[in-house]
């Protein structure tokens, strides 16, 4: 509701109370009074006789810090300010740095109220130290009250300096106490209040033992680093300054800018673009360019300025990322093509659709995070002669422009995956500055990878805390109470069944049908009632709601819940009593209409966990007539049903490559130490996502009904036109034309796009649709407007939808039985529930973990094809297809591998690129390469031994039919 910012502040201590007045959002001006209680017993945190006696469990010494700093040799304890709690944790957090501070109460609030991912983080280090917390504002000698017109800044200033003075005072002259502050202003201030003062930097430097932590300090943005002149040839390049905050909100109210999130492009890190609302409707914006881009990084929260008409124009079709860097091909070559490419361009551009362009005029807020990396090789005899600690970091993620970082620690870091974080990003550099972390591992070890791909994709992997697993039941003693199965309905007698992937432990779901006569079906989906087991607001609950969602990866599962209760106590299994949630319909048996429709906590007893091929030999058997068997093939009818209406609606049926499987080979004559498996498609595969598609609508229909303010749904956009210009121009180059009207217009139009002689092509004009699409995502239908428009699932075509049928695995189905389960009268609403405007936080986070799980899986894939290409120990030749033509490359789809690679051309000249066509013809062989054609590649793994990726083993990409000479390395994305 507030602003936070006070307009004036009369503070008395008539009583200590404390009053101010706050502007809130919609302009109102309001008193907040508080009634602060002074005391005189809080400890200091040392052995002391005049503070009484504590049971905390952090004890300062009197001995802590002596000799380990040239500036002050005695004992001392540190006393960070806020400033430096803020931009220099990296370097608190480090061992080295010691154990031993004092953290004042007054600067942990303004942390928290400021930065919560940033004060947890605080928190876990203060766990890990001995930290001890000063409740400074409530202590009566060192409390202050705020003057009037005091800014925030200058109040908790103040208050520091009180406390440090007390604490000085108070413990005498043989322990100093010492400010450490983050720049030499705030020093200056300190000093003139009489206290001991060091900036951090100072305190760093002076350090006996310092090499590891001055690459982890943050430098204040105007002090000069080292340049690399091999990187930054242009000494005099300067970014546009970035305007300030108040014109560009004033910009935007007036529409002149517009707010948006900005996202890199994942072929081109020179090229991005943000999705804006204009005139109505959703548009793509590029940003081409680094001085449009403007210091903008993946994920920022920019303003951006439209730019005239004429100056719109298409995508770029290079493929650009730092691995083409090298010292004889700068950044500025690889930007501006030559004169020959220009007219080029001119002639593929012909008849290609334009698109609006902008520039970054302002960054409304950095969301800059820690990236996994190398250095960038240096000479070695350049580093032989030389003494350099300015050095580029490298990102994995192509997106993320080269870091400069400074470290004394280059001999050992080159061969090592590092962590680093960027500080700052000042006009006059090509590139953001940052600071080294931490090493995470050897360069290409299995376990480093793994760990790197956890941390780029931000997935929690850590194990489940002691106060998480003390929430569960010992499952060797648990059964369902008495009182449970009372209160649910008994299906324990019903041929209910789960089918699912082979291996699958967190079954989540089961099925039943019987014949109820007159033509009449009941069908009952049962989904696992993890409700039953987290209860809101507990530790179980907060570690479940921040995971968001189960992550598998190639070689492993990252559980949102223990496994006591994933694969145990809620896991669907065969012949267990189990709790469960359950909609139960009654069916036209012809036409699969739904005659009616019911909800009920259940229980149920599992007759058979059937995998997916296994379900299917029994509908096929014809000698299987059992209970289950009987009930798998009217499923399997209703679902052909189902399918067909959802279809004829406008449901597109959309392809990504097949899910392959890594499988290990324990053989001493083995030549491959891994095989890989694809994942076979039966039609009970189509026949449980039917029913789990139903339950979903019917759950989110029900709860609109009944909480039409709180419910929790998932809605996926129709794209906007302009999205699907790619798709257009490729399939009208092979003579399909590709209506985009609405979805029934597309599928039909999907349908239509085969070739007899390209079984793959329909798969790959599928799989450039997904990327057309706008992403689903949840959300709470108190905050959405229009409902009728907004609601809708466009790829499912479908006019509601949510998630109901996966609580294992997604806290979005945990949340949606909550409320389904207080629709049904069952139980009360979480408190939280009640609030629309906490629903749509707890979406937006579980969006968030559910696009970087996707994420993490295909990153995971990757990994374990370049595992397996190594495992082979000799060149593959894989059949593949060429998904995209672009200017400088060739992207191929490798589908037995389930992957892409891209063929970088190794002289443009050699090339003739036609946009408009979607080909690409070779001029020294009159070859001429065409989108969707098939092509036969050769795979294998190097060492990439460039400056870039020294040690890093990739894959290049050869093709060999048609055979092109002097084949460029080339890197798999």
């Amino acid at each position: 509701m507030f602003s936070g910012e006070p307009l004036t502040s009369s503070m008395t201590k008539a009583g200590n109370v404390r009053s101010f007045y706050l502007k809130t959002k919609r302009g109102a001006i309001v008193k907040i009074v508080r009634e602060y209680y002074l005391r005189n017993d809080i400890p200091c945190g040392l052995e002391c006789s005049t503070c009484p006696i504590t049971d905390c469990s952090t004890k300062l010494s009197r001995k802590s810090r002596a000799q380990i700093n040239k500036l002050i040799p005695k004992a001392h304890l540190i006393v960070p300010d806020v400033n430096v709690l803020n931009n220099q944790l990296d370097v608190i957090e480090s061992s080295t740095f010691g154990d031993e501070l004092i953290l004042l109460k007054t600067d942990l609030n303004e942390i928290r109220s400021t930065n919560l991912s940033l004060f947890k983080r605080l928190m876990d280090v203060k766990g890990k130290k001995n930290i001890f917390l000063f409740e400074n504002q409530f202590n009566e000698h060192t409390y202050v009250e705020r003057l009037p017109k005091e800014t925030r800044e200058q109040y908790i200033f103040r208050l520091a300096i009180s406390a440090i003075k007390w604490y000085q005072n108070h413990i005498g002259k043989k322990l100093q106490i010492v400010l450490l502050v983050n720049d030499s202003s705030t020093k200056a201030k300190a000093t003139a209040e009489g206290l001991t003062c060091f900036t951090l930097v100072e305190y760093v430097e002076n350090l006996h033992d310092n090499v590891e932590l001055l690459d982890k300090v943050v430098r204040p943005p105007d002090e000069k680093m080292e340049v690399d002149q091999a990187i930054e040839k242009a000494a005099k390049f300067l970014y546009p300054e970035h305007l300030p905050l108040a014109i560009i909100q004033k910009g935007i109210k007036e529409g002149k800018y517009y707010q948006a999130k900005f996202a890199t492009n994942r072929d081109n890190y020179l090229e991005g673009s943000v999705h804006i609302t204009m005139n109505g409707e959703a548009v793509r914006v590029l940003i081409s360019g680094r001085e449009n881009m403007n210091r903008a990084v993946n994920d920022d929260i920019v303003a951006i300025e439209i730019a005239p008409k004429e100056e719109w124009k298409s995508k770029s079709d290079f493929v650009l990322t730092a691995d083409l860097i090298t010292e004889d091909k700068d950044e500025k070559e690889l930007e501006e093509p030559s004169e020959l490419e220009n007219k080029k361009d001119k002639k593929s551009e012909e008849g290609v659709i334009k698109r609006p362009t902008g520039k970054v005029v302002g960054i409304i807020k950095r969301n800059w995070r820690q990236y996994c990396g190398i250095i960038r090789e240096r000479d070695a005899c350049i580093m032989k002669n030389t003494i350099i600690t300015s050095h580029f970091f490298v990102p994995i993620d192509k997106r993320i422009p080269m870091i400069r970082i400074e470290t004394r620690q280059y001999d050992s870091l080159k061969s090592q995956r590092i962590l680093v974080a960027i500080d700052n990003w000042p006009r006059d550099s090509k590139f953001p500055r940052g600071h080294y972390v931490r090493a995470l591992g050897p360069i290409g070890d299995k376990a480093t990878e793994n760990e790197i791909l956890l941390l780029e994709h931000d997935i929690p992997h850590l194990q489940f805390t002691k106060s998480v697993m003390n929430c569960l039941p010992d499952p060797d003693k648990w059964s369902i109470p008495p009182e449970e199965l009372s209160k649910r309905l008994d299906f324990r007698d019903k041929p209910i069944c789960s089918v699912d992937p082979p291996g699958c432990t967190d079954i989540d779901d089961a099925l039943h049908c019987i014949d109820l006569g007159n033509g009449t079906y009941e069908v009952g989906v049962h989904i696992a009632d993890v409700s039953a087991f987290v209860k809101p607001n507990t530790p179980l609950d907060q570690e479940a709601a921040n995971r968001s969602t189960t992550v598998y990866l190639v070689d492993n599962r990252i559980d949102m819940i223990p496994t006591v209760l994933s694969s145990n106590l809620c896991s669907l299994m065969e012949n267990r009593e189990r709790q469960t949630f359950s909609v139960i319909w009654k069916l036209n048996a012809k036409t699969a209409e739904v005659i009616d429709t019911r909800f009920a906590k259940s229980v149920i007893k599992s007759r058979a966990a059937l995998t997916y091929a296994e379900a299917q030999l029994r509908i096929d058997s014809k000698d299987s007539k059992d209970d289950v068997t009987q009930g798998l093939r009217r499923l399997n009818a209703l679902a052909k049903k189902l399918k067909k209406k959802r279809i004829d609606k406008g449901a597109l049926v959309l392809a990504s490559l097949g899910e392959i499987k890594f499988i290990e080979v324990d053989s001493e004559t083995a030549d491959n130490v891994t095989k890989i498996e694809s994942k076979q498609l039966q039609d009970t595969n189509s026949m449980v996502e039917e029913f789990m598609l139903l339950a979903n609508i019917s759950v989110a229909e029900k709860l609109y009904q009944e909480v039409p303010q709180l419910a929790l749904l998932r809605h996926h956009p129709k794209p906007s036109a302009a999205n699907f210009d790619e798709l257009v121009q490729a399939c009208k180059s092979h003579g399909f034309d590709i209506d985009v009207q609405d979805g029934k217009s597309l599928a039909k139009s999907l349908d239509g796009a085969k070739d007899p002689k390209n079984s793959y092509l329909n798969l790959m004009i599928r799989m450039i649709t997904t990327r057309c699409m706008t992403q689903a995502q949840y959300f709470c239908s108190g905050k959405m407007a229009d409902p009728e428009n907004n609601f809708l699932h466009f790829g499912l075509a479908t006019p509601i939808y949510t998630h109901f049928t996966s609580p294992i695995r997604r806290y979005a189905d945990l949340i949606v039985h909550r409320l389904l389960s207080h629709v049904i009268g069952d139980t009360n609403l979480d408190p939280v529930l009640t609030s629309s405007e906490k629903i749509q936080t707890l979406c937006e986070n579980i969006n968030y973990r559910h696009h970087q799980a996707q994420l993490a899986s295909r990153a995971s894939i990757k990994l374990h094809t370049l595992i397996y290409i190594k495992s082979v120990k000799k060149p593959l030749t894989e059949e593949g297809y060429i998904l995209f033509v672009r200017k400088n490359a060739l992207q191929i789809l490798v589908p037995r591998l389930a992957f892409e690679a891209t063929y970088f051309f190794e002289s443009l000249t050699d090339w003739e690129y036609d946009g408009l066509t979607c080909t690409v013809k070779y001029l020294k062989k009159d070859i001429t390469l065409r989108q969707f054609d098939p092509v036969k590649i050769k795979l294998s793994l190097i060492d990439k031994s460039t400056e870039f990726r020294k040690g890093v083993e990739v894959i290049d990409v050869q093709l060999i039919k048609p055979l092109i000479e002097s084949n460029v390395k080339a890197i798999s994305t």
